[in-house]
Parts: C-alpha cells; structure tokens; sequence
C-alpha cells in the first residue's frame, strides 16, 4: 500500500529571499542556491534554422562562463484551458456570427506554454547525487553536516554569475525576466501541486509513491527520461508542420497534450572528465586481447571522442531530458505516455525510459531549481548538449483583431490593423479555389460586428450570402432592376437649401466629363471651369424654386434646368464665352442615355439614399465590367462614397476592398487606387486588393505602389510551387516564409492561410463554425442551396443555415 508522505519534510526548499533588486533567490536544503527567470521565446516558425543555430551558440558560449557543478535548468509547462468566451464591450451587442465563432472554438482545448529557466549553485564540496541521497530519499537531510556554511558568499558569486549569463542569452526575441519572492514562490505552488491554469495558494496535494508512478493528490504522475541520444543531433529539424522547429520540439509544441518538460544542464569539470575517460580508454587498450570486434569500434570512437574536445576546445556538460505526464484516469495517462514515448523517437530515434521506482524522487529532481537533485545524466559536450535547449513558443494573442488560430488549432487573436506597422493596406494573392472569398468573408463579417466600416468591389457575386445575414447594402446592376444613385443628392443644411461643398462640386463635375468624354479624352481646362460653374448655379437655382419639378435635386433636373438656362440666358455676354469653349450640343447628347434613355434609372434616384451611412455596402461589378461607359460611371461613384465615408467618418476603421475587379482599374480607379494605397493610412483606413495571382499587380500601372504600401500580404495554399516563386519574388518574400507557404494545409473543416505583416510572417488555421461556412462558401452547389432556403424561409438567412447544415449532414448537398 503507497505511503502518504507530508510536503514539509521533503519539501527541497529552505526560503525564498529578496536579494534586494527585486530579484530573489531561493535557498534550497541541500545547501545550494537557485535563481529563477521567466522565460520568454521566439514564437514557433518564426526564425530561421541559422538563426536556431546562432542562438544555441549563444546558450553554449554562456554556459561556458558558469562555474563546475551550476545546474541550468529549463523548465516548460503546457497546460491546458477551454477558450474563453470574451465579455462584449460597449454597445457592441449585437455579435452574434463572432458570438457563435468563440462558441465554437470553446469546444476545444487550448494548450498554453509557460517557460522558465532556473540556475543553482552550489560549493565544490557539495558531493555528486544518487538515488540514495538526495532530499527526498533523506526525508530532507543534506549530505552535509552545515549545509548552509559560506551561504552567503555563494549567493553573491551566484547573483553575478546569474546577470551575466542572463545578459549573454538573451538576444532577438529572448527575453529573461527575473522572479520575485511572490512569483518564485507561486511557480513551486504550481508545481507541486501540477496546477498550471490557474495560481495555487497552498500545497494542498499529498505525495503518494507507488511502484509505477507517484500520486500528487488525486493526480497520478508518470516521468520520462531520454537514457540515450540520437543517432544524430541538430540544432533543428523538420516540425510537424514541415517547418524548420527545434530539435526538441516532438517533446515540446508537438506534443498537444498537458506535459512538464525538464531539460537540466550541469556544467562538468572538463578537465577532470576527460583525464577519466582517458583513463578509461587506457584500460581499454591494456584490456585489447580481451575486447569484442563490437567493443574495439566503441574504444576507437572515443579516442576520436577525446581529440575532438582536445582539438575544438569544448566543454562538457551532463544533460537530462525529462517529460512528466499526469492524469486522474488511468487509461488517459497510459495513452500520454505513449504519446510522450512516441514524441521521443520522433526526435532522432532517442532511447527512453519510463521510470517506475524512481518516480517520486526524480519528480522532486524536476522541481524549479532543485536539479542537482537529479542522478539520470548524459554526459556530452557542451555543443550537443545545446542543441537540447527549447527556445521556442506558441504564437503570442493580440488584445484585439480577427479570432484565426495557430497551427496547433489553438485560438490567437490577430491584428490586421495593426497601428505600429507603416500602413494598414493588404494584398491577398490566392489561386482559383484556395478560398480567397472564403477567408476575407470571415474577416468581414468579424470586422462588422466589430463596428468597422467596409465598402466591398466584387465581381461576380461572392459576398451575396454574407451581406444577406449581416444586412449590409448590396448593389447589382439589373436591366431589369436597376441600380439606382442620386450623385446630385446631399444633405439639407440648416436653412432647409442644398448648398454644395467644393468636393462635391469637383465630384459632379468629374463625373459629368467622364459621362462626355470617358477616361481617354482629355477634358480641357476651360471646359471643367464652364462645369464647375454650372453646378453650383443649378443649386442656387432649385434652392429658390418653391416647387422644385423633381423632389430632390438630380441628374435630370440638372439636364432640364441646364437646357433651360443655355435657352434663357443665350444672348449673355457670360454665355456667349462659354459656347466658345465649350460643345454643350455634344454635352446634351452625351447626358441623354442616363436622362432619357437606356440608363435613365441609374443616377435618377427619387430619394437621397445616404449610402456613406451604411457600415457594408458591397457593388457586384460582374454585369457592367464589360461596359465601359457603365463601369466609368458606377466606378466614379464608388470613388465619391468611399471619399465620403472617409471624410464623414474619420474616427471609425475603415476597409476598402477589391475582389478580383482588375477590369475597374481603369485610368480613373487606378488613379484612385493609387491615392487610396498611399494616404488611406492617414485617414484610420485600409485598402484591400484581392487577386488570384501576381501578374495582375505585374501589368498594373499601379503595381509598384500597391506592393510598396500594403505592409499585409495575405498568401493561400497555391499547389504549384512555380507559382509560389513568382509570388515570392513579386512581393520579395525570403526563404523562409516561402517555406512556411509551401507548408500550409487544407483540410475539410480548416485551412491555413499565411499572413505577413510588415517583417514578421506566421501561418494560421482558419476554422470557421458550422453557423458561419454557409455564408462563407464560394461553391456554386453550396451557395446556390443557401440562396434557396432563403428564399423559403422568407429571407431570414438565420433559418436558412440551420436547415442547410441539418441538409449538409444528411447529404443531401
């Protein structure tokens, strides 16, 4: 029957003290010494496998100025908590799609990684531990007689030797924070009571030892130890990703389950340990007649051994590498185990053992700091033992942004617009059925609920289904039923008259010439003078009419009072100047299409629609794009409602996108385009251009601008590396990230999309809830089975994916 045994006796610490700069340091009963530094890494993926190699160099380089005996210890909690749901703000209470996403993701488990490295000291006369003397087998007892003799001079040779080590390795992204007496205190809480989620205030867990693992209250606890290296040693290799990680990483982010992984570092005596591994190879040779064909190749490889250290100047270290495993359900913790004996082989092949009578006391050896403790050691030179050093992390959350996950399926949030980068503007490049739609749907529909607004360019009717359940305003040119605008429509001031601004009166003008000239002839000077004369002229005009002959003023007003005034007034010496300069037969006959023909309806809205007002307008181009006085027309009011919006609004986020409509970046959006990429910033805005490939950016005029100013680019899965290339040199990606794109997965429930901004690129998943795929999905089957349960559920969108969903499980699409 397992022995309850009480903390107090075995407990490895004597104090935690305040060494007087806000660090403390621990005294341990064994007589030694330990500092504690949380541990802050370089994010997963983020660094190149020579940048892995620069910073084992580093941790190697450092190691070397510690004196014998010094234990480095690094110690990796993963630990487990369900998605928390965050409290909505303000008066942002209408979210239900982004509501329904962290429901969804709630469902899942997400593994979080603390990491912290601690450094114990002791004197030279500390003797070296076994499995018979150390704290726990002694019930507490040092081997020593005082073994807190010379404390304090130890602890001022270790608080030097601390800070200088700590300085050494901490370079790039590696940050080391020192422990105060709280969180030094909090982080053996944690431990002891195997409670990482959450911050324990007492030891409130009993040990319990049994034959084949230890019980820490209701926790059974099993721990591995690596007994033999692998076969070769990196400082890297492939992840599970595909992307270069570090060598530990199988037993480190790899390894999805809750686990403690233990690398501890004991700086040897150099001198001392090859003088004994000669003698050894003396004994050898003395001992040649006796010796196996097997034995002579061992003998010859450590004389090779030997000389290398002699050779290279290394240094030695002793290394142990554990992984502890813990569960209250017997079958749960076996299948850990073997996922942990799993996760060892996958790194080269390495041997290991799952201790069984040695549990408890290793347990202890793994403590923060105690690992002097430890008796399981390697012995190798300090550059392997380096390349056993976990450096990495999971990605770190933004406080606010789009909810994507890393690649594990853990929940991160993202800032795609990020304030700290030069601008806020995104190139999304993704081939034909990589889910270009898909992804930035989600974005929008995450943004509107948000509170953002977004004026969305399509082509082809993608977003139909989003803009339905989101109630944005969505425009397509129908013969049938037209798009409608009233470009001559503003506001009422206070005097109840319509007075235009100047932007207005630039806007109507420019849209005037283009209906006369198009983009390809050049509107004179003297020709937009005469326009931005007129226009202010037919407002004063219609202000003064007690009944004005149409409600609002409007195209057609316009064109009526216009032919009036030229009849009136044609003997005006004003008049007679302004037929000189300007073709007003020509003019006439240019307006005629949009006031009594063909496209009468288009700008002859009997209302003021005050389309800037709306948060998400969406214009399908897929019927005009092809029409080139339509799409003229239509893309230059776009370009005044997006000024619009900008000017109306200037404390709110804004997006503006463009879905596959290279055929608008005509001359006059091209223009637009460009001045949207280069000064959006400037106006709390971003500009979106999303394309199936780079030519697209490669044959625009505007080009170079879009790939100069748009700090995001947003890549998805391309399957044919050749395209990869292109698009790696078009948008000057280095290897590395072109390695991360190959990378990325599809499956049928998530994609990976790869994101950079500025000069950080990461690889998320995006994974979106049952509720939201319908009105996400370009698929024609699929999107054309929304639209028609929506129609029979009498356009309420909410209906319609739950039927649809309940049809998608019975096959039925």
């Amino acid at each position: 029957m397992a022995k309850t045994v009480n903390y107090d006796a075995v407990f490895p610490v004597f104090s935690i003290e305040n060494s007087g700069d806000g660090g403390a340091i621990a005294v341990l009963k064994d007589g030694r010494v330990a500092i504690c530094y949380r541990f802050e890494g370089v994010e997963t993926e983020s660094i190149t496998d020579g940048e892995y190699d620069a910073l084992s160099s580093a941790f190697y380089r450092a190691s070397r100025t510690l004196p014998v005996g010094t234990v480095i210890q690094r110690l990796d909690a993963y630990h487990t908590k369900r998605h928390r749901i965050p409290k909505v703000q303000g008066d942002k209470t209408n979210v239900p799609f982004t509501q329904q996403q962290h429901v969804h993701m709630q469902d899942k488990p997400v593994l979080h990684h603390t990491a912290y490295l601690c450094l114990s000291f002791g004197n030279e006369r500390q003797p070296r531990t076994n499995a018979a003397n150390t704290t726990w087998a002694r019930l507490g007892l040092s081997m020593l007689r005082n073994p807190f003799d010379g404390i304090d001079a130890l602890a001022e040779r270790a608080e030097r030797a601390a800070e200088e080590f700590a300085q050494s390795i901490s370079l790039g992204q590696i940050r080391l924070t020192r422990l105060n007496e709280e969180e030094f205190e909090n982080l053996f809480l944690q431990y002891f009571n195997l409670d990482f989620d959450r911050q324990p205030t007492i030891l409130n867990r009993s040990i319990q030892p049994d034959a084949t693992f230890v019980g820490v209250g209701e926790k059974k606890v099993n721990v591995l130890t690596m007994i033999g290296q692998p076969s070769i040693i990196h400082n890297t290799q492939p992840g599970r990703t595909g992307v270069e990680a570090p060598f530990i990483s199988t037993l480190a982010l790899d390894l999805q389950i809750p686990h403690l992984l233990v690398t501890s570092f004991l700086i040897e005596d150099t001198e001392k340990m090859i003088s004994s591994l000669e003698f050894e190879q003396k004994i050898n040779r003395n001992l040649d007649f006796l010796m196996t064909h097997e034995n002579k190749i061992k003998m010859l490889e450590l004389e090779d051994y030997i000389d290398g250290l002699r050779t290279d100047n290394k240094s030695l270290m002793s290394l142990n590498l554990s992984l502890v495993v813990w569960s209250t359900d017997n079958k749960q913790r076996e299948r850990m185990v073997q996922q942990g004996i799993a996760a060892f082989r996958a790194m080269g092949g390495a041997d290991v053992f799952v201790e069984t009578m040695d549990t408890t006391n290793l347990f202890f050896a793994l403590a923060p700091g105690n690992g002097y403790q430890n008796y399981r050691w390697l012995l190798m030179s300090g550059d392997n033992a380096a390349c056993y050093l976990n450096c990495a992390t999971n990605y770190r959350t933004a406080n606010q942004g789009e909810l994507l996950a890393d690649r594990y399926g853990n929940p991160v949030l993202v800032n795609l617009f990020n304030t700290d980068l030069n601008n806020q503007n995104s190139v999304v490049v993704g081939p034909t059925g990589s889910g270009k739609s898909f992804t930035m749907g989600y974005f929008m529909l995450q943004r509107y609920e948000a509170g953002h607004r977004q004026i969305i360019i399509d082509v082809g009717g993608t977003y139909l289904s989003l803009m339905t359940a989101l109630g944005g305003r969505y425009y397509q040119y129908d013969p049938q039923k037209p798009i409608k605008f009233n470009p001559f429509g503003i506001q009422l001031d206070a005097d109840g008259n319509y007075i235009p601004d100047g932007d207005k009166i630039n806007f109507l003008s420019t849209l005037l010439a283009i209906i006369w000239k198009g983009y390809k002839r050049p509107v004179r000077q003297a020709e937009r003078s005469v326009l931005v004369r007129l226009i202010p002229i037919y407002y004063e005009w219609y202000n003064a009419q007690p009944e004005p002959p149409t409600t609002v003023p409007s195209l057609i007003g316009f064109y009526d009072f216009l032919y009036q005034y030229l009849k009136d007034n044609g003997n005006s010496e004003e008049l007679i100047r302004w037929n000189k300069a300007f073709d007003f037969a020509e003019f006439f006959t240019c307006l005629e299409p949009f006031v009594v023909g063909h496209y009468r309806d288009v700008l002859d809205a009997s209302e003021n629609e005050d389309i800037s007002a709306y948060p998400l307008v969406c214009f399908d181009m897929a019927r005009i794009k092809d029409n080139e006085l339509l799409k003229s027309v239509v893309t230059m009011l776009i370009t005044e409602l997006s000024l619009d919006v900008i000017r109306r609004f200037p404390k709110d986020v804004k997006y503006l996108y463009m879905d596959e409509a290279w055929s608008m970046l005509s001359e006059g959006m091209g223009d637009f385009v460009e001045m949207m990429y280069r000064t959006i910033r400037k106006n709390n805005g971003s500009m979106c251009i999303i394309t199936q490939g780079v030519k697209e950016i490669e044959d625009s005029t505007v080009g170079p601008v879009i790939v100069a100013n748009a700090d995001t680019k947003i890549i998805l899965n391309h399957q044919d590396a050749k395209q990869l290339d292109r698009v790696s040199a078009v948008l000057g990606f280095t290897r590395h990230e072109v390695e991360k794109m190959r990378s990325i997965r599809v499956t049928k429930t998530w994609r990976e999309i790869f994101i950079r901004q500025g000069e950080h690129g990461k690889v998320y998943r995006l994974e979106a809830a049952p509720s939201i795929y319908p009105l996400l999905t370009s698929k024609p089957a699929e999107r054309e089975h929304l639209r028609d349960l929506t129609k029979t559920y009498q356009g309420n969108i909410v209906y319609a994916v739950r039927q649809y969903n309940e049809d998608k499980a019975e096959g039925i699409i």
